[in-house]
């Protein structure tokens, strides 16, 4: 297998230009094309062929507990195969099996495709980040997942609204899902040219030291000194820095592994779950709750909400980014995202039962896509940054089952009660499971000042 890309070569680069990560995520774009063409689509086909609110959540579900499970199984796959092999066949799974339901959409047909879609699915999520933590410096990590983001919500704000508006065109449900395959097709070839990296292959710079604190020197001062310089300063500022400068430079956003395992990712990976399970109702039940309000045009209205979510994704996901790299420290976005997460689920219950213009459903929309955004990136970076390098593929295996975990569980949860008290109920139902995130994340943040006052205490005695 391929060497991981070393710090010197990348950390002066662009993000775009680290060796693998522009193919990586156009890979991940044109996989999550087909994952978001067929997303919306598949709970209405199945309500329009007759087959109730309960069958259309299951089969988001279905698609979502399979990938939970082969997110189990998918780093003992990239240890065996590496990324590459996985990542191909993880593509064309995603979107190729969806051709089946051109042929037939009868229950079993409907679960046992978004099962093998699943796997598919799962393999990719915990594959295309663990590559991106590999191939991607620490001090680099924060902007590098917010322009994966970017990629992935660029794809999916073009591609969640485009299925429902071709069906709204009267192009037809076989149409959305041939267009499925051919996005994960493309997929495919694009991760053809992923670097084939180790992942049991820790990093070299690991350890930070003293070499480390000097390249940090010199790139903080890079905008007022000269590109010329730079070598020169990197050997001086080893031998020149004062120690307390230098520990100064060590708070940056860098990899700080804990002894505590992944016992450390539990905290995010709550909050992220409790804001994918309200996700899970926005997926499978928004189209059809908008058509209720609006007949006429209410796909169409759909359509832009959930490209208005996917937008919003992509942009304060690369905004806490940015962020946490400037602030030097992840976290600083989790509450505020779930905030704007639970509002966003209120004002859309607010809307349908108040029985208010579609239209303002849009801007309920760019809360919970902002909120989401920003919860999503916030709890990769904390995860990220607090294992291992050697354990990020463990990492991404979190992250991604938090993920789907929490849309699964949303959309049969609050599926059942969409069918029996109305999607209203539903949408409440997922601002109260915000609620619970928020409440677990202030919690943790209590805790963790308090042990803090208790250790300085102990030091000071």
């Amino acid at each position: 297998m391929e060497e991981p890309p070393a710090l010197e070569q990348s950390v002066d680069q662009s993000i775009l230009k680290i060796t693998g990560f522009l193919p990586t995520t156009v890979a991940v774009a044109a996989a999550f094309a087909a994952f978001s063409l067929i997303l919306p689509v598949i709970p209405l086909a199945v309500i329009a062929g007759g087959g109730s609110d309960t069958l259309a959540g299951a089969s988001t579900a279905v698609f979502m507990a399979v990938t939970v499970l082969t997110q189990l199984c998918t780093n003992a796959a990239l240890l065996r195969f590496g990324y590459r092999k996985v990542m191909v066949l993880a593509a064309l799974l995603l979107g190729v099996p969806a051709l089946w339901y051109v042929i037939a959409m009868d229950p079993v047909s409907v679960l046992v495709v978004a099962g093998v879609r699943g796997v598919g699915f799962g393999s990719l999520c915990v594959a295309q980040y663990a590559l991106v933590g590999q191939l991607v410096p620490a001090g680099k990590l924060g902007k590098a997942s917010g322009v994966l983001g970017l990629f992935v919500g660029a794809s999916q704000m073009v591609c969640l609204p485009l299925g429902l508006l071709l069906i709204d065109a009267g192009v037809g449900f076989n149409a959305v899902f041939v267009a499925g395959g051919l996005a994960a097709l493309i997929a495919g070839i694009m991760a053809f040219a992923i670097p084939n990296l180790d992942p049991a292959q820790p990093a070299a710079a690991e350890v930070w030291t003293e070499e480390d604190d000097a390249r940090e020197l010199a790139k903080n001062r890079r905008n007022t000194m000269a590109n010329t310089a730079r070598n020169q300063i990197v050997k001086v500022a080893k031998r020149t820095v004062p120690a307390r400068t230098r520990r100064q430079i060590r708070k940056r956003i860098h990899r700080r592994p804990r002894t505590k395992g992944l016992v450390v990712t539990v905290v995010p990976a709550v909050a992220l779950a409790s804001v994918s399970m309200g996700y899970g109702a926005v997926s499978s039940f928004l189209p059809a709750s908008v058509r209720e309000t609006d007949p006429i045009y209410g796909a169409t209205i759909a359509g832009i909400m959930l490209s208005v979510v996917g937008g919003a994704q992509m942009i304060f996901r690369y905004i806490s980014g940015t962020l946490a790299d400037r602030l030097q420290r992840p976290g600083a976005m989790m509450i505020p995202g779930l905030f704007l997460s639970s509002i966003g689920l209120v004002g859309i219950v607010v809307v349908l039962t108040q029985g208010w213009s579609a239209l303002w459903l849009i801007f309920t929309a760019l809360l919970f896509g902002a909120g989401f955004g920003l919860v999503q990136n916030e709890a990769l970076l904390e995860m990220f940054l607090r294992v291992p390098r050697g354990k990020i593929a463990q990492a991404s295996t979190v992250w991604n089952a938090s993920f789907d975990t929490g849309t699964g569980i949303g959309s049969i949860i609050l599926g059942v009660v969409a069918t029996s008290h109305g999607y209203s109920a539903a949408f409440a139902g997922g601002a109260v499971l915000v609620s619970i995130g928020l409440a677990t994340e202030l919690g943790d943040r209590i805790l963790r000042k308090r042990g803090k006052r208790q250790a300085l205490a102990q030091a000071a005695a």
